[in-house]
Formats: C-alpha cells, structure tokens, sequence
C-alpha cells in the first residue's frame, strides 16, 4: 500500500486528499505545516507528497530541498491558491514533480 504525505494548513484541503487517497487504497498522513511534515517523513515514509505552498512557518518552496535529502526522489506535487508562473518555475527548479492550482478537481489530483 503506497502512502501518502499532505502538507496544507486548509483543513478541507487535507480532508478533500485525505478521502480521495484513501479511496483509492493509499495510507494518508497529514501535517499542518513543513516543520511538522518533516518531522514526520522519517516515520512515514511517504511514497508522494502534497506540498501546499504558503504555510505557516516555513514555506513549502523552501521545504522542498529538505523533503529530497530525507526520502530522495519521491514525487512531490505542489499545490497553491496563489498560482503564478514564478512560483511554479520556482517549485520545479526545487524539484516539484507537479505544480496544481486551486481550488482544483480531486481528479485532477488522482
């Protein structure tokens, strides 16, 4: 069973890919910021992570080069409500697999 790791600070969000990825036959762990996310990665070895880009504390652009030195390649797919083509060539410089707008479909996500 693969698992996933939900980085928001928007409840409905983490509920929303919560549902969806347990559906679907994922394991679904769920943090409300980077700080607590990477304190959890080691235990939860997620095989994707969902990375908001603003949260509180530290950001997830900047969260993404510790993701990749504590699970390697795992996919990272960023997700923001603040879209602009900056950010988005920023989370793929810092090695976002994808780069989704919200409010999105949770097909889209699947």
């Amino acid at each position: 069973m693969s698992k996933l790791l939900v980085v928001d600070d928007e409840q409905s969000i983490c509920w929303g890919l919560s549902k969806l990825g347990e559906s679907i036959g994922h394991d679904v762990a769920v943090a409300s910021s980077a700080e607590e996310a990477l304190e959890a990665v080691d235990e939860v070895r997620p095989d994707l992570i969902v990375l908001d880009v603003r949260l509180p504390g530290m950001d997830g652009l900047s969260a993404i080069e510790q993701f990749r030195q504590r699970v390697g390649q795992v996919p990272i797919i960023v997700i923001t409500a603040y879209g602009d083509l900056e950010t988005a060539v920023e989370a793929v410089r810092n090695g976002a697999f994808e780069y989704i707008v919200k409010p999105f479909d949770l097909d889209t996500v699947q």
